[in-house]
């Protein structure tokens, strides 16, 4: 346990483990599983035809190496915080902002998306939620209950992320099976209705479906054997949705041709209500929501804790890093995250839902991505610098498979266009300031830090 987790626990402010295996394996699959396979399907087919289970395919063979690289590290260095943790002990104060700050700008603008994706849904079962005033009320009202609800305790948070994983599987299962019987190869054809060129941008759509399998590393020291528990929730987990998306994608692209799904907000609920009538599509809907409801709750702990770990180490306002006495949880930065997640909610007034969909998902993927970059080259520092945290099974593997997510995270950040680019290398520049007028320059952070070690350092001494 790092110096500075054992001086909170002293303070009677230390973080709870309450998420054990099941619960961990759950943030897991829960943070992965959301919006996305609900949505994309319709962007996809749109773009690239059925070319986009190549991208599918893809990507899982990229986020295999990427699984493995978080789960080295996670199990290396069990500190809350995950991918800023890497990239400070690796590469030092500067990069570990960067980390900081474009992961937990991912969580924010991401769970705008899911927001939207949660409105799209739920305008199949009440279309008068489509209306910008009533979607812009109903998304606060679900932000903020689950925030209400992650401020109560981790326990309560990781026991409401296991019931709607599984309430969000079933019904994917479910419809998978049904779509069986309508299979034909000909849905397939034409295969690559865009051209090949096509591809790239599809492979960065659908990592937005893989994003959050790093996300297990964030809350660390809230995790009941933090190091061997994230190692085997995120191979774990990562197995399970990737079974998941498979079988999904696969029957429905079997089952249904392209230009029926192209465009389509709602098109899992689309495809329920054309084969299988009105209660299909109640089915997949109520499915749909309690997902992309279940994925927000884990995202929004994530959020939370990233913005804590951050501002712990003394790369961002200190306030954050406060600990309710009661809860054990970061209220401060649970709340001005979500509050910066209800006002991206204004996006709702201008343009059609998918299309706002489909630019955050974009937007956050890609700042995402440059977190999840810098964490790969971190392990190869890592695995150089300190290889007794590691086993020699991983230090044959880990330059591997870190090297392979690296071309991988630029392969994906390339697809997703100029725009979404320019934005993110923007994002890159706004803690700047910060680093510059406060952390180099402050003289207390940096009397605090040459009086004690980080919380990584005393990590190692263990």
């Amino acid at each position: 346990m790092s110096e500075l987790v054992e001086r909170a626990a002293r303070s009677g402010a230390a973080l709870v483990r309450g998420l054990g295996p099941l619960a961990t394996t759950a943030l897991v699959v829960g943070n992965m599983i959301g919006s996305g396979i609900y949505v994309v399907p319709g962007q996809l087919a749109g773009l690239a035809g059925p070319l986009g289970l190549v991208a599918w395919a893809i990507n899982t063979a990229g986020y295999l190496c990427l699984t493995a690289v978080f789960a080295d590290l996670g199990g290396a260095y069990p500190v809350s915080g995950g991918l800023q943790v890497f990239a400070r002990k690796a590469f030092g104060d500067f990069a570990a902002l960067e980390v900081g700050y474009l992961y937990w700008m991912c969580a924010v603008i991401g769970n705008a998306a899911f927001l939207t994706g949660f409105i799209s849904y739920l305008a199949e079962l009440w279309p008068a939620a489509a209306s910008p005033w009533i979607a812009f009320a109903v998304s606060q009202g679900l932000l903020w209950s689950l925030t209400l609800f992650n401020a109560i305790g981790v326990k309560a948070g990781g026991l409401v992320q296991t019931i709607t994983v599984v309430c969000k599987v079933v019904p994917l299962l479910v419809l998978s099976v049904a779509l069986l019987p309508y299979a034909s190869l000909d849905n397939l054809q034409p295969f690559a209705p865009q051209g090949l060129g096509s591809l790239l941008p599809a492979v960065s759509l659908v990592s937005w479906l893989f994003i959050g399998m790093e996300s297990v590393t964030v809350p660390a020291e809230e995790i009941r054997g933090a190091g061997r528990t994230i190692r085997r929730a995120a191979y774990t987990g990562f197995a399970v949705t990737c079974g998941v998306y498979l079988l999904v994608l696969l029957s429905l692209n079997l089952a249904v041709p392209a230009s029926e799904l192209a465009g389509a907000a709602s098109p899992l609920a689309a495809v329920a209500r054309a084969r299988f009538g009105e209660v299909g599509a109640l089915v997949v809907t109520i499915g749909a929501l309690v997902s992309i409801a279940g994925i927000l709750n884990g995202w929004l702990l994530v959020t939370s804790r990233m913005a804590f770990a951050t501002a712990r180490d003394g790369l961002a306002p200190r306030r954050l890093a406060r600990l309710h006495p009661r809860t054990a949880t970061p209220v401060t930065a649970l709340v001005v995250s979500s509050a910066l997640t209800g006002a991206l909610v204004l996006l709702y007034f201008g343009g059609g839902l998918l299309e706002i969909y489909s630019f955050v998902a974009l937007l956050s993927t890609a700042t995402a991505l440059v977190a999840i970059g810098v964490a790969c080259a971190a392990e190869i520092v890592l695995l150089r610098r300190e290889p007794e945290r590691f086993t020699p099974r991983q230090r044959r593997r880990g330059p591997i498979t870190a090297g392979l997510g690296l071309v991988v995270v630029v392969l994906m950040i390339a697809g997703a266009g100029l725009e979404v680019i320019a934005l993110t290398l923007l994002a890159a520049l706004l803690p700047l300031p910060y680093y510059l007028l406060v952390v180099r320059r402050s003289a207390r952070v940096m009397l605090a830090r040459a009086a004690q070690d980080s919380p990584w350092r005393a990590a190692s001494k263990r």
